[in-house]
């Protein structure tokens, strides 16, 4: 039996969060896959867990939080007691480090991260994450992105990275639809059209375009925004001064994501360039949700280059408006989309993108 670790520094709300749980809980003959919480005060997951029987064959180990380097002697004794034959790490900073140091100390050479977040802009941290990864190239981890749009942003800044081949991410889509559609059932018979987004409320994205388009035709259907972070208050006074309800609109972070999905006629994403993926667009295209979504790199990737989705450039409001009150009008439309987007959803299960991240190990 193969030991695999699947390692989180806090079990948090988050798309990162989503794909550990994912693949971890995955069940695969002859593998042992183990969820490592390094932070085991951060588990916003765990009543959900326990209420809900989610991820049923989810195995986890939680760990008291070690600062810095200090952290490594817990990783040692973690590593030599389980012996794991691949570990991956689902975040990419100093802890990342000391997590490949603590392996190889305890000689374990399968390493690899994930790598999540595009490259946005020269800074101090971002400088010191290039250099990171350099080191991580030197120690032979690999380097694993989620989208070429992640890929190159790196790479249009230092050419010199090692990537791996891109592994996207990925939801179990039989077990997700099937929460869709028990939750559609409750809905009410000719309720009005919704519009529903599902991002943190932060400066990768943009739901202030979303917003302004929304308050155009509001009068023609609902939107919820689903979701907390640093700009919420911004993006409230935003949607007040716009003369919206703020408490219809704005509800928080949620973990019963199908149960919103299944409520909703029309999937929005309004980002910006710095977006490295989008795992909630893979969860609208189960939901069988027509989207909508800006034009960048990364949501052009994953909606086919607008085959399976239509794309608005960045800040126009009024091609939100346009292509918003296209789809709220237009069953044909609707349809034509969801059709679209539910042949390029396969890629994106669960069982597709293990097998990759399998053939990763065997290279």
């Amino acid at each position: 039996m193969k030991i695999n670790f699947h390692v989180l520094d806090g079990i948090k709300i988050g798309g990162i969060e989503n794909l550990a749980l994912t693949l971890s809980s995955e069940k695969i003959s002859k593998e042992q896959n183990y969820l490592i919480n390094l932070n085991k005060k951060i588990n916003n997951y765990s009543t959900f867990f326990s209420k809900n029987n989610k991820y049923k064959n989810l195995k986890i180990i939680s760990c008291d939080r070690k600062k810095g380097i200090l952290i490594i002697p817990l990783l040692i004794k973690l590593f030599l007691k389980n012996k794991p034959h691949k570990v991956i790490i689902y975040f990419n900073n100093i802890t990342s480090l000391w997590v490949v140091l603590g392996a190889k100390i305890s000689g374990i050479n399968n390493l690899a991260i994930c790598i999540q977040n595009s490259f946005k802009k020269i800074s101090n941290n971002n400088l010191k994450l290039i250099f990171l990864m350099r080191v991580f190239n030197i120690l032979n981890v690999k380097l694993v992105p989620c989208s070429k749009a992640i890929r190159d942003s790196f790479l249009n800044f230092n050419k010199k990275i090692k990537f791996c081949n891109v592994i996207p991410n990925c939801i179990n889509v039989k077990i997700f639809q099937n929460e869709v559609q028990k939750n559609k059932k409750l809905r009410k018979i000719n309720s009005s059209k919704t519009i529903i987004m599902v991002a943190r409320l932060d400066e990768i994205k943009d739901q202030e375009t979303l917003l302004k388009a929304y308050a155009k035709i509001n009068k023609k259907c609902n939107l919820i925004l689903v979701g907390d972070g640093n700009k919420r208050l911004y993006l409230e006074g935003i949607a007040s001064e716009l003369g919206l309800n703020i408490d219809k609109i704005f509800v928080g972070s949620k973990l019963d994501i199908p149960e919103f999905l299944a409520q909703a006629d029309i999937f929005a994403f309004s980002t910006t360039l710095a977006e490295g993926f989008g795992i909630a667009l893979i969860e609208a295209m189960a939901a069988k949700l027509p989207i909508i979504a800006s034009d960048v790199p990364a949501c052009r990737e994953v909606l086919d280059n607008g085959k399976a989705g239509i794309l608005i450039p960045l800040g126009r409001v009024d091609l939100w408006i346009n292509a918003l009150n296209q789809i709220i009008s237009s069953p044909t439309k609707r349809n034509y989309y969801i059709e679209k987007s539910m042949n390029n959803l396969k890629k994106y299960d669960v069982s597709i993108v293990k097998n990759k991240w399998n053939s990763l190990f065997k290279e």
